[in-house]
C-alpha cells in the first residue's frame, strides 16, 4: 500500500510542536535562525515552517529577543526583555561605583528586544530608588544608590542583621527551590517585628540588592498579604536577592 500524502498543514504543525520542545530545552539562551535549521525557503515544507514560526510569535507562545535581521527565539517563559534590561543596567551601574554613567554606557551590551526597553528599565530603577538620576548639562547621568549608602556595616538601615537576613533568604531558596521567595517565609525564619523587616527589604530594593516580585495575590493567605511590600502602590509578595 502506498504511503498517504501528508496534509498541507502537517509540516507546519509538526514544526510548531518541535520548535516549542527545542526552545524549552534551549532555555534562556534560545535559538538563532541558523540553529533552527529550517528547510529551504523555496520548498513547501520551508514555507510551512516559516509560517508556523510567525504564527507562534503572533500568538505569544515564543518571543524574539534578537532583531528582525538577527533573531534569537526563546520560549515565552524566557521572553523577559524588560527584566533583562533592568538586571543589566543595575549590574553595570553597581560596577561603576561612584562614577556617573550615561544611558549609553549602562545599555552597552544589550541588543534586540532588551535594548528597546532601556528607557523603561531606567525609569523603573529610578522610581524604586536603585538608581539616582542626576542632571549634568542636557543629558541625565546615573549613579547606583549603593555608592552613597551610609548604612552601618553588617546591618540594614532598620537594625536588621544583614547576615541573618541573607541566611534566612538562602535557607528559604534551598527549601522551595525558587529564588523569588515569599516575604512571609523570611519573617517566619527571622522572627521579630514585621515592619522593620519590610523596611529593610524596601531599602535593599532601593539599593539594587534585591528585586521585589508581585506573586499571586489571589492565592495568598492573610499573613502573606500582610508581609507584602508596596512599590508604586502595587503589592509585592515576593523578594529575590542578587547573588
Amino acid at each position: 500500500m502506498s504511503r498517504p500524502v501528508p496534509t498541507r498543514h502537517e509540516p507546519a504543525e509538526r514544526f510548531a510542536d518541535d520548535l516549542l520542545r527545542r526552545l524549552d530545552a534551549a532555555g534562556e539562551r534560545g535559538l538563532t535562525s541558523a540553529e533552527l535549521k529550517l528547510p529551504s525557503a523555496g520548498s513547501r515544507a520551508g514555507r510551512a515552517c516559516r509560517g508556523a514560526l510567525q504564527s507562534l510569535l503572533r500568538r505569544g507562545e515564543i518571543g524574539n529577543l534578537g532583531t528582525a535581521k538577527r533573531p534569537r527565539y526563546v520560549s515565552i517563559e524566557y521572553y523577559r526583555p524588560l527584566e533583562i534590561a533592568y538586571d543589566h543596567i543595575a549590574a553595570r551601574a553597581r560596577e561603576a561605583g561612584t562614577r556617573l554613567s550615561s544611558k549609553t554606557a549602562l545599555a552597552k551590551g544589550l541588543s534586540g528586544a532588551a535594548k528597546e526597553r532601556v528607557d523603561e528599565a531606567l525609569k523603573l530603577l529610578v522610581a524604586e530608588g536603585a538608581l539616582l538620576r542626576l542632571k549634568w548639562g542636557v543629558h541625565p547621568l546615573y549613579l547606583h544608590a549603593s555608592a552613597v549608602s551610609t548604612r552601618p556595616k553588617g546591618h540594614t538601615a532598620n537594625g536588621i542583621d544583614a547576615a541573618a537576613l541573607r541566611r534566612a533568604y538562602d535557607d528559604t531558596v534551598r527549601e522551595f527551590g525558587y529564588p523569588d521567595v515569599l516575604i512571609h517565609e523570611l519573617h517566619l525564619r527571622l522572627g521579630g517585628e514585621l515592619e522593620p523587616l519590610k523596611q529593610a527589604l524596601l531599602d535593599a530594593c532601593r539599593t539594587g540588592e534585591a528585586i521585589p516580585g508581585v506573586g499571586d495575590w489571589s492565592l495568598s493567605s492573610e499573613n502573606e498579604r500582610a508581609a507584602a511590600l508596596y512599590v508604586d502602590g502595587r503589592p509585592h509578595l515576593r523578594i529575590r536577592f542578587r547573588r
